[in-house]
């Protein structure tokens, strides 16, 4: 008896997880939320944001709960639904734990996933009977030269996949450049000149510079710097370059940063920019 109420009861509580993403209660975000830069998001908000962005993939999500739930308040599909609840449960907690989701929430999904551990344990024996006990090796019964020659396999695919990975983030992905991070145009000469209100020189993603204007538009560039030249340019589609819009010098000093140069045309034009910090 006291097994049958704790399955009906965690089903409930799940079956109310799975209607409030359906029906709107979870995974929307406030309007003063959405107007907040993404630097300033909290990790709450910025979990919202992210599972409500898909219509598809909350209600997937609220399926499975709900799936799950119903499946829960049968004997013969309790395995079944415990199997397919914990998985789902588990991210939930590392998701609540790490980006900082309300504590009761997360108390939750807790004892949610300490219910189907326990529906789960009682068929313990048989799962490793079935996951590893009754699987068979492939190979023929003289392997030992065969299973050296895949474990060979297997580390050198862990090691290459680490490895160009490591590359792409650190070396295709980035090409440090004295200039990186975000800066605030805080004065333009001539005044006239249509300039950025900020300028993003990527970290990373190497030679990517973007431009914010005054209207909130973003505009993505190619920049090179020259460190000891002090040269810069800037052209108007990153990688393939394109037209050159920018062509001169920059002297930077700690937190402040001097432009000077043609900009799209009109002539030589200094920018006086400010480091900003966006975290």
């Amino acid at each position: 008896m006291g097994r049958t109420i704790v399955r009906y009861g965690a089903a409930l509580v799940l079956l109310v997880y799975g209607f409030a993403k359906i029906n709107g209660s979870q995974f929307t975000i406030l309007d003063s939320e959405l107007d907040k830069p993404l630097g300033q998001v909290s990790g709450f908000w910025l979990t919202w944001y992210y599972f409500g962005f898909s219509k598809f993939y909350g209600n997937f999500l609220a399926l499975a709960q709900i799936g799950g739930a119903v499946l829960l308040t049968f004997p013969r599909t309790t395995l079944l639904g415990a199997c397919l609840l914990a998985p789902i449960l588990a991210n939930i907690i590392l998701i609540d734990v790490f980006y900082g989701v309300d504590a009761g929430a997360t108390v939750v999904a807790m004892i949610l996933f300490s219910v189907m551990l326990g529906l789960i344990s009682g068929h313990f024996k048989d799962l490793v009977d079935l996951f590893w006990t009754r699987q068979k090796a492939t190979g023929p019964p003289s392997f030992t030269r065969i299973s050296a020659l895949q474990w060979a396999i297997r580390v050198t695919m862990i090691a290459a996949a680490c490895a160009l990975t490591y590359w792409v983030a650190n070396y295709n992905n980035r090409d440090p450049s004295p200039l990186d991070g975000t800066w605030e145009v805080i004065r333009a000469e001539p005044g006239a000149v249509k300039v950025p209100q900020r300028i993003y020189f990527e970290y990373n993603r190497a030679y990517m510079c973007v431009f914010k204007f005054a209207d909130d538009t973003y505009v993505t560039h190619h920049f090179q710097a020259n460190a000891d030249g002090r040269s810069l340019g800037i052209w108007e589609k990153w990688l393939s370059k394109g037209a050159q819009i920018f062509s001169g010098n920059y002297a930077l000093d700690g937190a402040k940063l001097t432009l000077q140069g043609d900009l799209d045309g009109a002539g030589n034009i200094v920018l006086e920019l400010e480091r900003r910090r966006v975290r």
